[in-house]
């Protein structure tokens, strides 16, 4: 049973022991350590991701009151399972076509480019109670630092494909990224001052009370930002089909196609386990310290309820028009982020850090509830302002 209570640990000092066992040296065992942990590493997304887009596919369907992917196909399996896979199998054997003006180089290495990206972030977030790749004490930096890579490369693949819808839609997707990074940006330095430190486990570890119920204005600027830079909707316009023929990616067919489908899904999914990171004590919860891969259980859970609100907004919301989402961002996120962060600092320097967690918690809530209460009062005064000048 103790073997079972920590079992990814352990089944990780168990194999460390194997290799020694075979004679190899010390620094050979350590970097076939290195790689197995790696691939498990990268496997996991991967495998969630198939699962995920099934599941996407049937709950959006049932909200929009839609079949869905159903017992269609010559086999399908049990509520249609298998259709993911028959995708998966589909891109991969689909015709790979490159057009003629194309700059090869840039065009073939955009869509490797970004599935590597989107697999190097799980490198620094912990998947359990001592579960993780590498705890940098800069984690969360390295993680948003890793969007600048993604950016470049949704540029190379619209200057590559030598397509002026392409270009125009990799010129869009990165004035929507970069705009919406700030606020992102802004959003977990307020976490950080309060975690006093920018690594995912020391985060994690300061949540005592979870910072969503500390923090709510900076949860929901983060989960806001996020959404952005993930283009879900209502901020979907990185590959709006009815406006740009697919954005970025409108060259692209077959495997290279399904790179780009499939990193989609995996910072959604790596966005879920982030923001539950940051915001809902991440893999914290009861019983781990007893059963620690219960952590591992518990950060699934947080991040699927995460993943949901996601399928949520993408089933029910409308699609915002380019002025209005960075008109949005620049005139409403940005300065009440700006705000954010002054407040968190005022309450942080007011509040030691020694005190009882809930105290802190409790002064950081009135803090933000104040804060939401100006935000509102503004609003409605520009509101009113706004209908006048309608009326004259």
């Amino acid at each position: 049973m103790e073997f079972l209570k920590d079992l990814i640990v352990n089944v990780g000092i168990w194999l460390e022991g194997l290799l020694a066992h075979t004679g190899l040296p010390e620094a050979w065992v350590q970097v076939i350590m290195m790689g197995i942990g790696g691939l498990a590493l990268a496997f996991v997304p991967l495998v969630a991701v198939i699962f995920l887009i099934w599941a996407e596919r049937k709950i959006v369907a049932r909200m929009q009151d839609r079949l869905g992917p159903n017992n269609s196909g010559p086999y399908p399996g049990p509520w249609a399972i298998f259709q993911t896979f028959a995708d998966a199998i589909k891109m991969l054997t689909k015709e790979d076509v490159i057009p003629a003006a194309a700059d090869r180089w840039v065009f073939n290495a955009a869509p490797v480019l970004v599935l590597t990206i989107a697999v190097l972030v799980w490198a620094v977030i912990p998947l359990g109670k001592g579960v993780i790749g590498s705890d940098l004490n800069i984690g969360i930096f390295y993680i948003l630092s890793l969007g600048s890579g993604g950016m470049v490369a949704l540029l190379m693949a619209g200057w590559g494909s030598n397509n002026k819808y392409a270009l125009l839609g990799a010129l869009r997707a990165i004035a929507q990224l970069i705009s919406y990074e700030i606020p992102q940006v802004l959003s977990v330095l307020a976490v950080v001052m309060v975690a006093g430190s920018f690594s995912m486990q020391k985060i994690i570890a300061a949540q005592d009370v979870p910072f969503l119920f500390a923090m709510p204005v900076t949860a929901l600027l983060f989960f806001v930002a996020s959404l952005a830079e993930v283009g879900r909707l209502p901020f979907d316009l990185v590959e709006a089909d009815s406006e740009i023929v697919a954005g970025y990616f409108v060259e692209y067919s077959g495997m290279k196609f399904g790179q780009f489908y499939l990193s989609e899904f995996m910072n959604n999914f790596a966005l879920s386990i982030i923001t539950a990171t940051l915001f809902l004590g991440g893999w914290r919860g009861p019983w781990v310290d007893n059963i620690p891969i219960l952590g591992s259980v518990w950060l699934l859970l947080k991040a699927l309820l995460v993943f949901f609100v996601f399928m949520w907004l993408r089933g029910t919301m409308p699609r915002l028009r380019i002025d209005q989402m960075l008109g949005f961002n620049w005139k409403f996120l940005v300065p009440v982020a700006l705000v954010n962060v002054c407040v968190v600092a005022l309450v942080g320097k007011a509040v030691p850090m020694d005190v009882h967690p809930w105290v802190r918690a409790g002064a950081l809530l009135g803090a933000n509830v104040m804060l939401a209460l100006a935000v509102l009062v503004v609003l409605a005064a520009a509101g009113r302002r706004a209908r006048r000048l309608a009326v004259t």
